[in-house]
């Protein structure tokens, strides 16, 4: 990301500082910050296209009720080339409010079972109050006019989402706020239609495009902040409070841990900062973390292709059900990988894992509601090449039976199928690939597939006709072994 970038949008935020106001513990607050024109390319039909897309949000964290008060003001175009007559978003948190459809296990609950959940005071679709419809997770917004091929479109939400008291990637515990998938985010239009998420006990339930940020968040001075992109300004307050403003360009998604009594390793690379940040009383090692991160995405990038951010953090957050989970920029991994005597090899697996994750889910995004094995058996094959690499063995694992990746979430029966089908499976089918054409040239073809769909949301058919190119073959055999499955 150049200078001129940076100069440019740290100036837009401090002038428009004095804009920002609160009013008792309720975000009424425009953000008056607006990051510059992109010349990113775009997809014919890609809706919310990058480089168009703006989400401007206020948000204030109360502590004590452990409620985030939330201004969204969301700007884009109606690139699908269809009209309009309804937006759908997703609203995480509205996975939380009933005990018997949450996906976080009993477990987690440490205090029992609470309900959680997102409410909306006002939204308005291009200055215009609208109907609205909420569920499950979903919510569907009916403008009072439709929205035109080539249109502006502004969005604005006023909101509050109660937080639980849950170890888990949404949730509360020990001083530690963790917001994954915390805000209303519009979803993707194709030509298949909406891409409507359901909520489900395993996997992510997320199809989402990548967008610019400008986020600023109110919290107490004794807490400290954690999330996808850069602070470029900090405020304190004359009540105990402060404010702390972030931008981040073209990411897919926008995460924030926020904590009591953490400590941060960081050091700067020649293109990007790393940082680790841990509980004060965590006794594991974290320069050799720190040391092993770098490494990683170094391998990663030499690999596949640059990192594209100028940050990437590790936290490690009180989560169960997960133990570990990615964001752009950002991954929040089980505080249990700290303890005394943990496996130190899996949390070396599971950091790679989820670094990975960055370039695919990241940098390519795919549908991880329809075609989960896309990016997660990516990120297991990933994870375990780097550590063949760094530990010149062949302890890594190796292609297993064939099995049928075109599997949804809904069309899998338990945990333990997700994992064998998406992780398993899906790491399997590289290794396989790897033994048909070749370590160098699936390298070429993962090079390929990230120039090609790089901020941009992939299928099974664009990888495999990646494959089919690169290959020089036929490999329609190799794929009917994987595949119950018609190409688009």
């Amino acid at each position: 990301m150049g200078r001129k970038f940076w100069f440019i949008v740290i100036v837009a935020v401090l002038i428009s500082s004095s804009y920002f106001f609160w009013n008792g513990n309720q975000s009424s607050t425009q953000v008056a910050a607006t990051l510059p024109a992109s010349n990113k390319p775009e997809t014919a039909s890609t809706f919310p296209a990058p480089g168009k897309t703006l989400y401007r949000m206020s948000l204030y964290l109360d502590i004590n009720t452990r409620t985030l008060h939330g201004t969204t003001i969301l700007t884009t175009n109606n690139t699908c080339g269809q009209v309009l007559s309804e937006l759908w978003f997703t609203i995480y948190p509205d996975a939380f409010r009933n005990s018997a459809a949450t996906p976080a296990p009993a477990s987690a609950y440490y205090a029992g079972f609470e309900p959680a959940g997102i409410e909306f005071e006002e939204i308005l679709v291009n200055y215009k109050p609208v109907d609205y419809i909420k569920e499950g997770v979903s919510l569907q917004l009916i403008p009072a006019e439709e929205i035109l091929p080539g249109q502006d479109i502004a969005v604005e939400m006023k909101w509050k989402a109660r937080i639980p008291r849950l170890s888990y990637r949404y949730g509360y515990k020990d001083g530690v706020f963790m917001l994954g998938h915390f805000y209303p985010v519009l979803n993707v239009y194709d030509d298949r239609g909406w891409r409507i998420s359901y909520d489900s006990d395993f996997g992510d339930p997320f199809c989402l495009n990548c967008a610019d940020y400008v986020v600023r968040l109110n919290i107490p001075e004794a807490y400290s902040m954690v999330s996808t992109g850069s602070v470029v300004e900090t405020i304190a307050e004359d009540n105990g409070r402060q404010f702390i403003t972030v931008i981040a360009e073209n990411v897919r998604d926008f995460a924030i841990v926020v904590s009591h009594q953490y400590q941060a390793l960081k050091e700067t690379e020649q293109k990007y900062t790393v940082s680790i940040h841990a509980p004060d009383q965590a006794h594991a090692s974290l320069d050799s973390m720190l040391q092993e991160t770098i490494d990683i995405l170094d391998f990663f990038s030499c690999t596949w292709g640059s990192y594209p951010y100028p940050e990437f953090k590790v936290v490690f957050v009180p989560m169960q059900g997960f133990h570990g989970m990615e964001y752009s920029g950002i991954i929040f991994l089980s505080k249990e990988l700290l303890r005394p005597g943990a496996d130190q090899q899996q949390t070396r697996f599971l950091l790679a894992h989820e670094a990975a994750h960055q370039w695919w889910y990241g940098l390519v995004g795919n549908d991880q509601v329809r075609e989960p094995w896309l990016d997660e058996g990516l990120a297991n094959w990933g994870a375990y090449k780097y550590l063949n690499q760094q530990d010149q063995t062949s302890k890594g694992s190796k292609a297993g039976a064939r099995i049928n990746l075109a599997r949804e979430l809904k069309d899998m029966h338990s945990r333990d199928d997700y994992y064998s089908t998406a992780y398993t499976g899906g790491e399997s089918f590289w290794w396989g690939l790897e033994k048909e054409l070749g370590e160098e040239k699936v390298k070429q073809v993962l090079r390929r597939y990230l120039a090609n769909y790089r901020f941009q949301i992939a299928t099974t058919g664009d990888l495999l006709q990646v494959i089919q190119q690169e290959a020089h073959r036929d490999m329609q055999e190799y794929f009917n072994s994987w595949f119950n499955y018609h190409n688009e």
